[in-house]
């Protein structure tokens, strides 16, 4: 998928698009599934376009815990310019989770004052702007994710979300594997699995490798 794609440059022609690619001197590159490529305590400046693949964001605190903190496919940004600060107490690392590919932008290049003031140069940074306040908003979403006491009420409050973010008439889809879910809603693996196979048997939800469906008239039977 080409960058021009991108919630960053919405409502840019494209020609002009191409022409500010350029002029931001991109670094594109290509990683292989499982590699690291983003680590936020070094690329503090930089902001980062999933072109193609799939990428997870992961915490690792003091003790070395995992915890998955967001899904990154194609077109996602990412960066520690949006959301987190460096600490010494955790890493966030951005990890491939298949054969990606990654165009690195410096956000100064981006937030820096265009010499002719042109009308896209100004676009782009409304969209970042735009960009930031909905990473803000998956934050809220996530603290609420987090929140439920129970196991069951983590993980339908996380399809919920999902649900209510899938455009009508596709199907949702979860974009972690069970792993990588327990590890995103901060719960044991196999505690996960077994709730999910009640939610199953007891009619609320079918899954079908990441394909999802919940059936909420049964949440009156919990």
């Amino acid at each position: 998928m080409l960058p021009e794609d991108n919630i960053l440059f919405k409502g840019v022609d494209q020609s002009d698009c191409r022409r500010m690619i350029s002029c931001f001197n991109p670094d594109i590159r290509k990683y292989k599934s499982g590699s690291r490529i983003a680590e936020f305590s070094r690329e503090n400046d930089r902001i980062g376009i999933i072109l193609s693949g799939r990428a997870v964001m992961e915490r690792y605190d003091i003790n070395g815990v995992r915890t998955i903190v967001e899904a990154l496919g194609e077109q996602s940004v990412f960066g520690a310019f949006f959301t987190y600060s460096p600490s010494i107490r955790s890493v966030i690392e951005i990890v491939s989770e298949t054969d990606c590919e990654v165009m690195f932008v410096k956000r100064s290049e981006i937030t820096k004052r265009c010499e002719n003031a042109c009308p896209c140069h100004s676009r782009v940074v409304e969209n970042l702007l735009e960009l930031m306040s909905e990473k803000a908003i998956n934050l809220s979403e996530r603290i609420e994710v987090l929140s439920q006491r129970s196991i069951e009420d983590k993980l339908i409050s996380c399809l919920q979300i999902i649900e209510d973010k899938t455009p009508q008439g596709k199907t949702p889809l979860i974009p972690f594997s069970t792993t990588a879910l327990s590890d995103y809603l901060c719960v044991n693996r196999s505690a996960l699995q077994r709730e999910i196979t009640r939610l199953k048997k007891n009619g609320i939800l079918t899954i079908s490798k990441r394909k999802f469906r919940l059936y909420h008239n049964k949440e009156q039977d919990f």
